[in-house]
C-alpha cells in the first residue's frame, strides 16, 4: 500500500475471516476487490468459485464487524455456502473511494490470501464462469505467473482484464507508476506488461473454455505506447 499509496489519506482495514478450511500449500484463492455499492452484485458471482476467496471491500462508510453484516447479510449466507473453501473478507475504509488505486486493492487481497498461491481476478468473477476452471487452473504449478484467456491472445498483449494465476510471494506486485487515468483496467493493462516484462517474457498464457472474448484496443495511455513499441 505504501508504494501505490506514498501520500495516502487516513484509511482504516477490518479483516474478517468468515470461513477459512483452505490447504495453504495446494488450494488457490481468488483475490478481488469491489467498492461497497458493488458489493451486492458481487456477492452474487462468488458461489461459482470453488476455491477460497480473499476480497477487498472498498467503503468510506463505517466499518466494524456488526455494521456491515446488516448492511449486507449475505455475507452470513455466504459463509455458510463456501464453509469448505474458505472465505476472507477485508473492509478498507478511505475517505473517498473515488480516484483510488485499483491495482493497490487487489495487492492488498493479494497480500492477505491464506493460500501459496492465487489468482487476481481485476474485475471480478465473469458473469459465465466455467464449472471446471477451479479444477482446471488448480493444477497449474508453473513459477511464472499464468494468464488466463482465449486462443484470440496468446503472447503480449493479453485480452483486458485477463486474470493471471500466480505464487502469492511472487516477486513482481502491481504498482500504480502509470496510472494516469483513474481506469480499473488500465491499471491493469500496466500490471500486465509490468509482469511480462519484469519476468523477461517468460509469463504464461492459457485459454480457457467460455472465456469472454474481448480484443486489445488501442491504449488512451501514451507510456504504455510507447513501451509497446521499443
Amino acid at each position: 500500500m505504501s508504494i501505490a499509496f506514498p501520500n495516502a489519506s487516513p484509511g482504516h482495514l477490518e479483516t474478517f475471516i468468515l470461513a477459512t478450511r483452505s490447504s495453504v500449500d495446494s488450494d488457490l484463492t481468488a483475490c478481488l476487490w469491489t467498492e461497497e455499492d458493488r458489493l451486492h452484485d458481487t456477492i452474487s458471482q462468488l458461489t461459482a468459485w470453488s476455491g477460497p476467496m480473499s476480497l477487498v471491500v472498498v467503503t468510506s462508510a463505517p466499518t466494524d464487524h456488526l455494521t456491515m453484516l446488516k448492511r449486507f447479510p449475505e455475507l452470513m449466507s455466504l459463509s455458510d455456502t463456501h464453509a469448505s473453501f474458505g472465505l476472507s473478507l477485508h473492509v478498507l475504509q478511505v475517505t473517498s473511494s473515488f480516484g483510488g488505486s485499483a491495482n493497490a486493492y487487489l495487492n492488498v487481497a493479494r497480500l492477505l490470501a491464506p493460500t501459496d498461491r492465487v489468482v487476481l481476478f481485476p474485475d471480478g468473477l465473469p458473469l459465465h464462469l466455467s464449472s471446471n476452471l477451479y479444477s482446471s487452473i488448480i493444477r497449474s504449478t508453473s513459477p511464472q505467473p499464468l494468464v488466463l484467456g482465449n486462443n484470440s491472445r496468446r503472447t503480449y498483449p493479453f485480452a483486458p482484464m485477463s486474470p493471471v494465476v500466480l505464487p502469492k510471494d511472487y516477486p513482481t506486485w502491481c504498482t500504480e507508476r502509470f496510472s494516469l487515468f483513474q481506469s480499473r483496467s488500465l491499471d491493469w493493462e500496466d500490471c500486465l506488461w509490468q509482469l511480462w516484462l519484469e519476468s523477461a517474457g517468460e509469463v504464461k498464457s492459457t485459454a480457457v473454455d467460455s472465456w469472454p472474448v474481448v480484443e486489445t484496443g488501442k491504449s488512451n495511455n501514451s507510456a504504455l505506447s510507447v513501451r509497446c513499441t521499443t
